[in-house]
């Protein structure tokens, strides 16, 4: 069994002069958090492939510290890829081989593996909240984008994915490269590959530190090819200059999760596999050049997925309600200032929230009515104050948050392989897929995780929140 290294692990590089580097980092958080419980005889019990990798002294050593890789001076390097909507399921020995075998603890490299079974996505499982949650380590209500759409108050404005308005940005919580590069004082950089949040500027806040914004950005394009990115990646590896080179690169791939959005996650089909066979080459290629620039040894790379995506069946009208239908003549123009809808969960804004209860129950009557007690039983019409605490959003701890106010009154949330539709034009035969949905409630929003590199020992760890991956990130920088 694979296990994450508990305490600390020499790195040791020689140079052409025979001058010797050591790093070592912690992963004590991990095991007070994921792995408390378990006895120091599971501990010792990991798998004997691991037992080259425990051997030699453990000692610390500063940020400050450099390897030669035969040509220039490298410092750790880091580097975190988001595959947007990869369910673990989707990990496969046939279309995938690279990371099955990563997953499996078999690879052709001398190097440690980390794995989950699979990452646990916060709520609501949507890209842009666990994007943000993993680069700040908390959950969306603390962290402030609480959806991937909602309303602002504060700044009278709508968020959305493509919404780059830092006014509502400058108001969420302070992500990685913000930290490690303020307590660096920017020696160390941060790049970040269309990640989620990361490409807002903020030239006209004069309230912002330069550091808010990682040192490099590059803004988003849907449709950039894979081999790009990855040209893109190696631009950044491969700057000649220590002092210009980021320890830290983060990249973000959105091909999978569009697929599942518009097709579903079928195995048995052939785009879908072209598709992520095409995502597994692209994670080989990287470890392949690292390997080739002799900097495998000195990198932690991680592979992960912000939510995975659960499929469903248009044919089955049991499966869907449309929004419209909800709301009896004129209550939309009167009562409801905002709403919006992503499937599994609508959110509704009131002009007047004293009017919350009478239009839950209004609504609640409504789906009743229209779609017969069995389809609508499926769909819980609930308010922003019942959400139960494990769900950890609306003052999930009998507190108040910074952003309670960009949750919306009333949320209507439905069950797993079920939907709301925006409108009826949005109702088509087939199979589409979604997410956001509670992973409590729905297993096909898991997350995936595999970590290789001096910061792992091979095993496998149990289960574990994705905000865990802020620390990990921390852990792997050495500034703070």
């Amino acid at each position: 069994m694979l296990l994450l290294e508990q305490g600390r692990r020499d790195l040791e590089k020689n140079d052409q002069n025979g001058v010797k580097a050591r790093a070592s980092t912690t992963w004590n958080w991990l095991w007070k958090s994921v792995l408390c419980g378990m006895t120091v005889v599971m501990l010792l019990s990991c798998d004997k492939r691991s037992a080259r990798y425990d051997a030699g002294p453990r000692e610390i050593v500063h940020r400050s510290s450099t390897y030669f890789n035969g040509t220039h001076e490298f410092k750790t390097l880091t580097i975190l890829i988001s595959i947007d909507g990869f369910l673990p399921r989707l990990i496969d020995e046939k279309c995938t081989p690279f990371l099955y075998s990563l997953h499996n603890l078999q690879s052709p490299y001398d190097i440690n593996i980390g794995t989950a079974p699979h990452m646990i996505p916060s709520f609501p499982t949507q890209t842009f909240p666990n994007h943000w949650s993993m680069v700040t380590g908390k959950y969306p209500i603390e962290h402030g984008i609480i959806s991937n759409v909602f309303w602002d108050d504060a700044t009278n404005s709508e968020f959305q994915p493509n919404n780059l308005d830092p006014r509502i940005w400058s108001n969420a919580a302070d992500p990685i490269w913000q930290l490690l590069q303020t307590q660096s004082q920017n020696e160390y950089k941060v790049a970040t590959h269309m990640w989620p949040g990361s490409d807002v500027t903020y030239n006209d806040c004069e309230e912002m530190p330069r550091e808010r914004m990682p040192f490099y950005f590059d803004k988003f394009n849907q449709w950039e090819p894979l081999d790009e990115k990855l040209s893109q990646i190696f631009r950044y590896v491969d700057m000649p200059q220590l002092r210009d080179r980021p320890e830290l690169i983060l990249s973000y791939v959105p091909n999978v999760d569009w697929y599942g959005h518009n097709f579903g996650y079928d195995l048995r089909d052939k785009r879908l596999q072209d598709l992520i066979g095409e995502v597994d080459g692209f994670c080989h290629e990287l470890i392949e050049g690292l390997q080739k620039r002799n900097l495998l040894a000195l990198s932690n790379v991680m592979f992960v997925s912000d939510h995975g995506m659960s499929n469903v069946d248009m044919n089955n009208v049991e499966n869907i309600v449309v929004w419209e239908k909800m709301f009896p003549d004129g209550a939309m123009s009167k009562y409801v200032s905002h709403l919006y809808n992503e499937g599994p969960m609508m959110m509704v804004y009131l002009e007047d929230p004293r009017d919350r209860r009478w239009m839950r129950d209004l609504i609640e009557f409504t789906l009743r009515k229209v779609y017969g007690e069995e389809i609508s039983s499926k769909f819980h019409v609930i308010l922003r104050e019942d959400f139960e605490p494990d769900w950890k959003y609306f003052r999930y701890d009998d507190k108040p948050h910074a952003y309670d106010d960009r949750v919306g009154d009333i949320w209507v949330l439905a069950d797993a392989h079920c939907a709301i539709l925006k409108e009826t034009g949005d109702v088509r035969a087939g199979v589409m897929g979604t997410h956001g949905y509670n992973f409590a409630n729905c297993s096909d929003m898991a997350s995936m995780f595999i970590g290789m590199g001096p910061m792992f020992n091979n095993g496998v760890i149990p289960p574990f929140e994705n905000t865990e991956i802020y620390k990990l990130l921390i852990e792997a920088s050495g500034v703070v």
